[in-house]
């Protein structure tokens, strides 16, 4: 006969995919089963014998600590039993182990005080029913004899289990119903059978892709000089030192000192200065055109300051920060582009004001990919036969036939592939994958194998670029991120839609998840987990 937890793991082992380990054990933390006592991890229980403070946090002034025998401790070893049982690792996941025992602690506690203040005491019939069960025999029928044989202490520690986890299941199902996804759902949130089989059906369509990405966090030496030089008075430097303040009246002033020999430029530096665009000795820090545009707004303010001549001092000029008085120290000095520090200038200035410039080089050079992609004929490779790399014809009869056997040594390579070689990028093969903006969990989410497409829940038009080709179609190159992609579609397909009774069963569990959520955002919460763990599993 199964435990009421045993129950809950049979239950969420059936109810879930393979790929979904962890999933499963979140759904297993959203029931109270997960507070019963049925044998621990080892691994967790040795944690209680750390010489260390082992209170997480607090509910209404109420100690959430961890050590034998509380509803915490218990809820961490069970769960670990749950990774235990998917063959996780429970060092891997100590972390998220203990952090949802200590949520789930909390959301239980503060489920017992809700109930308990509407009056509701949980009825004897109910927890009869509700244990009946731990004493049937092997024939599934009630055995007076199994309950008699059963000591007492576990009877009550089956009654004490029992009207827990209808206390809680009395809060969940008033507020979100019983989310077994029957239709005649009671109590609580419904939704209506249309939206289940419209969000059931979201994911069924599913897209398969080869992907390009050019990276435009750089730019090659080459392109970045041909722009160094289109522009090149954006990189004239000027030969400047300057004094500011923070007044106008105060740079007036000391602007007459200076021109009367009261005080020297130098020592007005040193003595005065802000220094907010200088070193120490006033020289200006960013002497670049584009530099000085930024730190003096006014335009005729700018052409006095790159006018001047040797020695010449300004008048006092706004500045973005202050008041600045500017003196020229010699000839200003165009780029030099053969220099390589005035190519990182050239590059971090394309970088942070003209990244438009950078897409639109690799949007240029996807679209020669593309069209050699389309050009180039189709090929196909035996690893296995005669020279590495031997080309096998299709036309052949002997060849068609060793491609039709296939085998891990036939790879076969399309323009994309030989595009991709020419170009210098890496293909990837991206797994089928539905729309999915924002990234729903009810949903595959996008591969994380495409580390490109790491933006792409939150780009519309990037979702409808991609999913708008048909199979073996390339599309045009699209900006999604840093980099400048295309895609060609390798696979259109649908699945068979998820029960709606799975949905409904998922959507509760995520209704009572962000509940959870909720309340740990109460005032009557106190929430010091991380510096609990890390003190507790950090030391000896």
């Amino acid at each position: 006969m199964l435990t009421p937890m045993a129950e809950e793991e049979k239950k969420v082992k059936s109810g879930r995919k393979d790929g979904a380990k962890i999933g499963a054990v979140i759904i297993l933390v959203i029931s109270a089963a997960v507070f019963i006592p049925v044998g621990g991890s080892a691994v967790f229980e040795s944690i209680f014998n750390k010489n260390k403070p082992s209170v997480f946090g607090t509910y209404k002034g109420r100690k959430i600590e961890y050590k034998a025998g509380t509803e915490f401790a218990t809820a961490a070893s069970n769960l670990a039993r749950q990774y235990e049982a998917y063959g996780l690792d429970t060092n891997q996941y100590a972390s998220s182990i203990l952090n949802s025992a200590f949520e789930n602690t909390i959301k239980n506690m503060f489920y017992e005080d809700a109930v308990k203040s509407s009056g509701y005491a949980v009825p004897k019939e109910a927890v009869n029913r509700m244990i009946l069960p731990y004493f049937y025999d092997e024939s599934g029928k009630y055995s007076p004899k199994r309950y008699n044989e059963t000591d007492e202490s576990t009877k009550t520690e089956l009654r004490t289990s029992a009207e827990k986890e209808l206390v809680y299941s009395r809060y969940t199902d008033d507020l979100f119903g019983n989310d077994d996804g029957s239709s005649s759902r009671l109590y609580g949130v419904k939704s209506s059978s249309k939206e289940q089989a419209f969000v059931a059906q979201m994911g069924a369509e599913k897209h398969s892709f080869k992907l390009a990405a050019f990276s435009t966090s750089t730019l090659p030496s080459e392109e970045t000089v041909k722009y160094g030089k289109a522009n090149s008075d954006l990189f004239q430097s000027y030969n400047l030192s300057a004094v500011t303040l923070s007044s106008e009246e105060d740079a007036k002033a000391l602007l007459k000192q200076i021109q009367n020999n009261e005080i020297t430029f130098e020592d007005a530096v040193a003595e005065k200065s802000e220094k907010f665009y200088t070193d120490s000795l006033g020289k200006l820090s960013s002497p670049y055109f584009y530099q000085l545009k930024l730190t003096i707004p006014a335009e005729e303010d700018l052409n006095k300051v790159t006018g001047l001549a040797n020695g010449q001092l300004s008048d006092v000029i706004t500045t973005e920060r202050g008041f600045s008085i500017f003196r020229c120290d010699g000839a200003s000095s165009a780029a030099n582009f053969n220099d390589q520090a005035t190519i990182d200038t050239v590059l971090a200035y394309i970088q942070t004001r003209e990244v438009s410039y950078i897409e639109n080089y690799y949007t240029a050079k996807a679209k020669d990919f593309i069209s050699d992609a389309a050009t180039t004929s189709p090929a196909t490779y035996d690893t296995s036969v005669g020279e590495s790399g031997q080309k096998l014809d299709p036309a052949n009869p002997a060849d068609a036939r060793k491609i039709a056997a296939g085998g891990e040594n036939i790879v076969v390579y399309d323009g994309f592939d030989q595009a991709c070689t020419k170009y210098g990028v890496t293909k990837v093969d991206v797994p089928a994958f539905p729309v999915n903006y924002g990234n729903s969990q009810f949903m595959d989410t996008v591969p994380s194998e495409a580390s490109a497409l790491s933006s792409l829940s939150r780009n519309a038009d990037a979702f409808k670029t991609m999913f708008s080709l048909k199979e073996n179609q390339t599309s045009e190159p699209f900006v999604l991120g840093s980099n400048v992609i295309v895609v060609k579609c390798t696979g259109i397909t649908t699945e068979d839609a998820a029960e709606i009774e799975n949905y409904a069963t998922q959507a509760g569990y995520y209704d009572q998840d962000s509940a959870g959520n909720a309340i740990l955002k109460s005032p009557d919460v106190t929430n010091s987990f991380w510096t609990a763990y890390y003190d507790m599993m950090m030391g000896d």
